[in-house]
């Protein structure tokens, strides 16, 4: 049989070379040129800065002198470069405060051959403080570090090793260590764990570097200086900020549940510019010069135990089911292909149609292999349709993407609509992908056809994990398509 034999290839990709590749990509990360934007947009004078950090590798950037004597330097996530952090480089400029934004190693304009997630990111962020401290505007006890993603790593790292470092705020920071990532006792949080451990393992050997010790260890090394957590979404991400906020007294934790990672200043761009400004203005000396209006806090927000926590969307309750529990669906998908197309087909034609396969040559497959892979793309494209023309939710948006998680393309909808025209999206790629070709397929003996439409069928079955999450929602209620979680948010009248 060779539907067996596709699944065990698409298990290894999926535990053994997605993996890999991963760890390749984020050692060797590809350069994105800074072009078409300067602080030029941003109607301030600016200057082009270059510093070699400890190992001789230039790094190369943006200054924005400061107006009021405390600065803060920008470091943006991985497979970027400084331009990843503009809007959090104008809210501080229009505050007043002067900005050092640059290229990562590896990075935009930056040298280096190799990303590491080791000491030697560490130096560099070490290497921009000690450009700031001898600036004669700057005052030694007005500069700060704001770090997103992987650059929110090295901002705690750096902070850890240094006093200069008066207040650290941190978006979506990576984990440096396994000791920081919650796994969840479960057959799927065993697997997450061990192919985050291959990651780190493989990262390792093609970058040849140490690992940095985990940042719930180093954060006691903070002490009493100010730290503002921000986590999007309410997965891995969310939980590893609670307990690291849990690990300094002065964290202040903001999440952002309908965001994804280090999307926050997107779905709320004032009242991220708020707190991050607030933040600055609490924790650096400065002089108040030149100020900007904020808009107020949400007067919902929330303290618990010293941590912020504050959620804005109107959410009843929500509709989802476990990663495991969709991914049982999918394999129950074989047994119902099994019933509307095999069988069938075997009583009508009086032969299976997987032995059309028997005699596939090794082109043949990896023809059905890229045709598999566009179908996949086709899959989402069809979600998207249905969140357009059934939901009536503007292109704007719908987000897509690829996840590298779960090693797929998705469309998601950031928009609510009501469940009926979620359901009707939802469905949608399985019935025109999956139901209707095999049903044609086995009804005119089309064996290719029928083959391609079970394993329609169980890339659906994610799909049909939703439609199980929603079986009991009202047709007249609102939902939110869930940003992390399989299913949705149903939303208060």
């Amino acid at each position: 049989m060779l539907l067996p034999e596709i699944l065990v290839f698409l298990l290894i990709m999926y535990l053994g070379i997605r993996p890999l590749y991963a760890a390749f990509i984020f050692a060797r990360p590809p350069r994105l040129r800074v072009s078409y934007f300067t602080p030029t947009n941003l109607g301030v004078t600016y200057e082009d800065v270059t510093f070699t950090s400890q190992d001789g590798v230039t790094l190369a950037g943006w200054y924005i002198p400061s107006r009021n004597k405390a600065a803060v330097i920008l470091l943006h996530g991985h497979s970027g470069n400084r331009l990843g952090v503009t809007h959090q480089a104008e809210a501080l400029v229009q505050a007043g405060y002067g900005v050092l934004m640059f290229d990562l190693r590896a990075h935009g304009s930056s040298g280096g051959r190799r990303f590491t997630r080791s000491q030697a990111g560490v130096d560099d962020v070490l290497t921009a403080v000690s450009y700031l401290s001898k600036r004669p505007e700057i005052n030694a006890a007005g500069i700060g570090v704001m770090g997103v993603s992987v650059g929110g790593l090295f901002a705690l790292q750096a902070a850890a090793q240094t006093v200069a470092i008066r207040a650290v705020a941190v978006d979506g920071p990576s984990p440096a260590s396994l000791d920081d990532v919650p796994f969840a006792d479960s057959l799927l949080g065993r697997l997450n764990l061990w192919q985050e451990r291959y990651f780190r393992r493989a990262g390792q050997w093609f970058a040849a570097h140490e690992p940095l010790p985990a940042n719930r260890e180093i954060a006691a090394k903070l002490k009493d200086r100010p730290l503002l957590l921000i986590a999007t979404g309410e997965g891995v991400e969310a939980a590893m900020a609670h307990r690291l906020a849990s690990e300094v007294d002065t964290a202040v934790l903001w999440q952002i549940p309908e965001a994804r990672h280090a999307q926050g200043w997107h779905e709320r761009p004032e009242e991220y510019n708020h707190r991050l400004i607030a933040f600055f203005d609490e924790a650096l000396t400065r002089e108040d010069k030149t100020r900007i209006s904020l808009p107020p806090l949400p007067e919902e927000a929330t303290k618990t135990k010293g941590v912020e926590v504050e959620t804005a969307v109107p959410i009843d309750y929500e509709a989802t089911v476990s990663m495991l529990h969709a991914n049982l669906m999918a394999f129950a998908m074989l047994p119902l292909a099994f019933l509307l197309f095999w069988l069938p087909y075997q009583v009508v034609w009086k032969i299976w149609p997987f032995a059309a396969f028997l005699d596939t040559s090794f082109g043949g497959m990896l023809t059905i292999i890229l045709v598999l892979a566009l179908s996949l793309i086709v899959h989402e494209l069809l979600h998207a349709v249905g969140f357009w023309l059934v939901g009536g939710v503007p292109l704007k948006r719908i987000k897509f993407g690829f996840s590298w998680q779960g090693f797929a393309p998705y469309a998601h909808c950031q928009a609510p609509l009501q469940t009926t025209a979620y359901r009707i999206s939802v469905v949608l790629p399985g019935l025109l992908l999956g139901v209707l070709p095999g049903l044609f397929g086995m009804a005119f003996q089309q064996p290719l056809l029928v083959m391609w439409a079970t394993l329609m069928l169980l890339a659906a079955g994610g799909d049909a994990a939703v439609l199980w999450a929603v079986r009991q929602v009202p047709s007249t209620a609102r939902v939110l398509d869930h940003p992390k979680k399989v299913g949705c948010q149903v939303l208060a009248d």
